[in-house]
C-alpha cells in the first residue's frame, strides 16, 4: 500500500537589519539597544524602570522579555511596536524573580525567584505557572538549550556556587559545574556544546563542555578588574559579550577569550543582556512531501536559502505530543537549491503527523509543519520477514505483517524441533509488528522460527553467533 502526499510551503523573508544588542541599565531606569558591532549610538528601547535584571529575547514574536526583582514582574516589550505588557506579577507569586529564559518555539519560559528559592515555567503569557525546581539556596541567572531541551541555572547561595541543570518539567536535576566563587551571567553554545559563566569572585569568563558532568572549567577571559554581570553568546560568530557595572560598558571577546574590545561604554549600571537575531535571513523551505510505502515513511524538502543552520530535528507524533525521530545536518550557510530526505521506518498502523524543526547555530528555533497527516495503512497479506541483524548477539528484530485481527503464534526451535523460545503468543490487531528477541541464555547455532496466524504459517532461520 502506497501513498503520496505533497505539500508546498511558500517561502517567507524577513527584511534585513543590523543585529542588536539590548541591556537593561538599573542606574539609568532604562533598556537600550544598540548595533551588535558597535557602530551608531546607543538607543533607549524603554525608560522608567525600577530594576532590570536580566533578558530574553522571544524570537517568534519579536518580544523582549525582563525581570524586576524591585516591582516583583516579569514584563515584555513588542520591539515592532513598543508596546509593553505585564505578564507576572505579585499577583502570581513573584516575589524576587531573577533571570529568565525563552524556549519561543514551544511557547515556554524558565525564571528563577530568589525568594522562594525556586526554578519556575509558564506559557509565555504567563499561564499554567509550575514550579518545577525547589529548595534552592540563591537561584539567579536562567538560560536554555533548545537542542538538548535542558534548563540551566545558577545557584549562588553560600557554601553552594554552582550551576545545575534540569528537564524542562524539573526532573533529570544535576550539577554542571561546582565550587564556583561568585557566578554571575550565564549563557549556552549551541555550535560547541558549552556553557559559559562569568565568576566574578575569580575574575573570569568560564566555559565548560556539558557532553560530561561535572563539566571540566576552561577559562576564556582572565583579570577582569571591574563588575561583570551578564554574558550573551553569538555562536555562529564565535563571539562573547557581557556588561559591567564597574565600567560601564558592554565588551566584547572571542569564545576563547581573544581580541578583547570595549564594545560600547556610557552605560551606568548595565545587568542581564541578550541579542536579538530576528534579523538574520531565515531558512527558506521550498517544499516538503511524505511518501508511504508500507510502514515506512520518506519525507523530502528543499531549501533555496540557508544562513547559520545547524540542521533539522524530523518530530513525529500520534495521539500524543511531538518526538524527535531523526535528526539531519544543514548546509550552514546557502543560497542555492538544496535536497534533503529522512526516512522513518517501522511505523505502526496509524495516522501520523510530522514537523521539521530547524535550529541554528545560537539555538534559535523555527518549525515547519507538514501540512496534512500520513496513513500508514494494513497489510494487504500475511508476511513474516526475516530477523535482522543476522547472525547476532545477543539481540535481533523479527517483523512480520498481518491484515486482520488474529491470534499470533510466534516460537523459536532448535534444529531438532525443540521450542526454545515463545517470542509472542496472543491476539493482534491488523498491521506491522516488530518484536526484539534476546537470546543470551541461549547456545550459538542455528534456530528456526515459525509463525501460525489463523490459517498462514511459515518459517525462517537465524544464526545465533556468540
Amino acid at each position: 500500500m502506497k501513498k503520496f502526499f505533497t505539500i508546498i510551503l511558500l517561502a517567507l523573508c524577513l527584511p534585513l537589519s543590523a543585529q542588536k544588542l539590548y541591556w537593561a541599565d538599573g542606574s539609568s531606569g532604562k533598556l537600550q539597544s544598540h548595533n551588535i558591532d558597535g557602530s551608531g549610538s546607543t538607543s533607549d528601547v524603554l525608560t522608567g524602570l525600577s530594576s532590570g535584571y536580566a533578558l530574553a529575547v522571544n524570537l517568534t514574536s519579536d518580544e523582549l522579555y525582563w525581570t524586576d526583582f524591585t516591582n516583583s514582574w516579569i514584563k515584555k516589550i513588542n520591539l515592532t511596536s513598543s508596546a509593553v505588557t505585564t505578564v507576572l506579577s505579585s499577583l502570581d507569586g513573584l516575589v524576587s524573580p531573577r533571570g529568565i529564559a525563552i524556549d519561543g518555539a514551544t511557547d515556554r519560559m524558565f525564571w528563577s525567584d530568589n525568594s522562594s528559592k525556586s526554578l519556575f515555567r509558564a506559557t509565555l503569557s504567563g499561564a499554567s505557572i509550575t514550579q518545577i525546581v525547589s529548595g534552592l539556596t540563591s537561584p539567579g541567572y536562567v538560560a536554555y538549550d533548545p537542542a538538548s531541551d535542558k534548563v540551566y541555572f545558577a545557584d549562588n547561595g553560600a557554601g553552594v556556587k554552582k550551576i545545575m541543570r534540569c528537564n524542562p518539567d524539573g526532573t533529570g536535576l544535576e550539577d554542571v559545574v561546582t565550587s564556583l566563587n561568585q557566578v554571575w551571567g550565564i549563557a549556552f553554545n549551541s555550535l560547541d556544546n558549552n556553557i559559559y559563566w562569568i565568576d566574578s569572585g575569580i575574575d573570569k569568563i568560564q566555559k565548560g563542555n556539558v557532553s560530561s558532568l561535572p563539566v571540566t572549567k576552561v577559562d576564556v577571559v582572565t583579570g577582569l578588574t571591574g563588575n561583570p554581570r551578564g554574558i550573551v553568546i553569538d555562536a555562529l560568530n564565535s563571539l562573547i559579550y557581557w556588561t559591567d557595572n564597574f565600567y560601564q560598558d558592554v565588551k566584547r571577546a572571542t569564545t576563547s577569550g581573544a581580541s578583547q574590545t570595549q564594545l560600547i561604554t556610557g552605560v551606568p549600571y548595565p545587568q542581564g543582556i541578550a541579542i536579538n537575531w530576528n534579523s538574520a535571513l531565515p531558512v527558506e523551505l521550498a517544499g516538503f512531501s511524505s511518501f508511504v510505502d508500507r510502514n515506512k515513511v520518506t519525507l523530502s524538502w528543499s531549501t533555496v536559502k540557508e544562513e547559520n543552520n545547524k540542521g533539522f530535528y524530523i518530530q513525529r507524533k500520534s495521539g500524543g505530543e511531538f518526538s524527535d525521530a531523526g535528526f539531519i545536518a544543514g548546509a550552514g550557510n546557502s543560497k542555492q537549491l538544496l535536497n534533503y530526505k529522512f526516512t522513518d521506518v517501522n511505523l505502526s498502523t496509524g495516522s501520523y503527523q510530522y514537523r521539521l524543526k530547524q535550529i541554528d547555530y545560537n539555538g534559535n528555533l523555527k518549525y515547519y509543519n507538514l501540512g496534512n497527516e500520513v496513513s500508514v495503512g494494513i497489510p494487504n497479506q500475511f508476511s513474516l520477514l526475516q530477523n535482522y541483524p543476522n547472525p547476532f548477539n545477543p539481540v535481533t528484530n523479527i517483523e512480520f505483517e498481518i491484515p486482520q485481527n488474529v491470534f499470533v503464534d510466534l516460537k523459536v526451535y532448535d534444529m531438532t524441533g525443540k521450542e526454545v523460545a515463545t517470542v509472542v503468543s496472543s491476539s493482534l490487531q491488523a498491521g506491522y509488528h516488530k518484536y526484539a528477541f534476546d537470546a543470551s541464555k541461549i547456545s550459538s547455532g542455528t534456530y528456526i522460527y515459525r509463525i501460525k496466524a489463523g490459517s498462514f504459517s511459515d518459517t525462517k532461520k537465524m544464526v545465533i553467533l556468540k
